[in-house]
């Protein structure tokens, strides 16, 4: 085990923590209505004019931006209010929320480690690369080639890269 292995597994238990503290249907929600909006921005940006590169970019991002408020605005309608605040979250909310805020700091840590081995000083990269974490959990999360031949409208997204 390595001190990168150990940061990942702090950052992971940190999140998870928080999931367990807040619960998940917010963070579900949102990512739900971001990769929604990206569906969608990938689509309209395709109708407008498939060969336009920046035009694609915006439109997933301002769109994917609208999603996510929006995700986050559906999750607010759900949350059960009390006094001005947001009740403690029962506990299958809180099961998601470690699951969700768990899963995605991970995925996070991923890809920041990815950055650091392509971009990063030579020794950090080492450091990323010898991750027995990093490692494990990259090799079972798909690449981007296999969400964009499964989800409509994200060939182009990943062909921008």
């Amino acid at each position: 085990m390595t001190l990168v292995d150990l940061v990942v597994l702090a950052v992971v238990a940190l999140a998870a923590w928080r999931g367990w503290r807040r619960g998940g249907t917010a963070l579900v929600l949102s990512l739900a209505g971001a990769v929604v909006g990206v569906i969608v921005g990938a689509a309209v940006a395709g109708w407008w004019d498939a060969g336009s590169t920046p035009l694609l970019l915006a439109c997933v991002l301002v769109v994917g931006l609208v999603g996510l408020g929006l995700g986050r605005r559906g999750a607010d309608a759900l949350a059960a209010r009390a006094g001005g605040r947001v009740a403690r979250p029962v506990l299958v909310d809180r099961a998601v929320g470690v699951v969700a805020h768990g899963g995605l700091a991970l995925v996070v840590c991923v890809l920041v480690g990815a950055a650091v081995v392509a971009w990063g000083p030579a020794s950090l990269a080492a450091a990323a690369e010898d991750s027995g974490v990093l490692t494990s959990a990259a090799a079972h999360l798909p690449t981007p080639t296999q969400v964009a031949d499964r989800v409509p409208g994200l060939g182009p997204v990943v062909a921008a890269r």
